[in-house]
């Protein structure tokens, strides 16, 4: 059986030394490529960091299968029943524009069930990573069950950018707004769940999300105590999903929100 704490180590340990390049690429005038929307771009260090990264994972978990945004996937998956997940830069708008909100995660499974996640920003050098149900800021262990604040904090980049208006995604934020202290658009779902499992938010949600953008933040709020919620169903890597997180406590808030996104055009099943 492979130990998830030794395979989370050293997907961590590859995350930071990517992170030094990206350090050095960050407001370096690269250039990007639109995928699909505006706002959904990549660059040559998007590509850089996964193959990096691949490689070492491979090399950590001989016969694992990696999945990655950028070069989809890779390894043999020759029975060791390992499955990761690579998002090299989440949140690749803000880097290219000099927002220093970005990360990368790397999300871990064992026999298809999460059991491990990373996700590391480089500008502030900080390191979120879980495994056999306990989580790590920097190091330093998390304890489970930090209570939220009230009024809650929501981090959620719905309405979407790049899709049509809908009334519901406007009755979706009117609501939050209602209950909450704010709702913040911080363009990154992994950093989200990350600050999440820390305490800094008390519930991210959104809308067009695929698996690696989630793979490692689901298990970082899991391992905090918190909850995770796919909408409709689990992300893929070949069809985006919806996701609500929540602190401990705030189931309530976390089914409404829950609710009001499976009714969103995004996301119905047939999409």
């Amino acid at each position: 059986m492979e130990d998830p704490v030794q395979l989370m180590d050293a997907a961590a340990a590859a995350a930071t030394r990517t992170g030094r390049f990206l350090r050095e690429q960050f407001r370096a005038g690269l250039r990007a490529t639109t995928k699909t929307y505006a706002h959904d771009v990549v660059t040559e260090a998007d590509r850089h960091v996964e193959s990096a990264i691949r490689g070492e994972l491979l090399a950590a978990a001989p016969g694992s299968v990696v999945v990655g945004e950028e070069g989809g996937r890779a390894g043999d998956g020759s029975g060791s029943g390992v499955t990761w997940s690579i998002d090299p830069i989440d949140g690749t708008f803000n880097f290219v524009r000099g927002i220093p909100l970005f990360c990368t995660s790397v999300g871990l499974s064992i026999d298809g069930q999460p059991a491990g996640g990373c996700v590391y920003d480089p500008v502030h050098d900080e390191l979120f990573t879980a495994a056999a149900g306990r989580l790590w800021h920097n190091g330093a262990p998390v304890p489970r069950g930090t209570p939220s604040q009230d009024p809650p904090l929501v981090l959620c980049d719905i309405p979407t950018a790049g899709i049509s208006a809908d009334p519901r995604e406007d009755a979706l934020l009117r609501d939050l707004l209602s209950v909450c202290a704010d709702v913040r658009r911080i363009g990154s779902s992994a950093l989200s769940l990350a600050w999440v499992a820390v305490g800094r938010a008390d519930l991210a949600a959104n809308a067009d999300v695929f698996d690696w953008d989630v793979a490692a933040g689901r298990v970082l709020v899991a391992a905090a105590g918190g909850g995770y919620q796919d909408v409709p169903g689990p992300a893929r890597y070949d069809r985006p999903g919806g996701f609500v997180a929540w602190s401990a406590g705030r189931e309530e808030l976390a089914g409404r929100v829950a609710t009001a996104l499976a009714a969103l055009p995004a996301l119905a099943p047939t999409r």
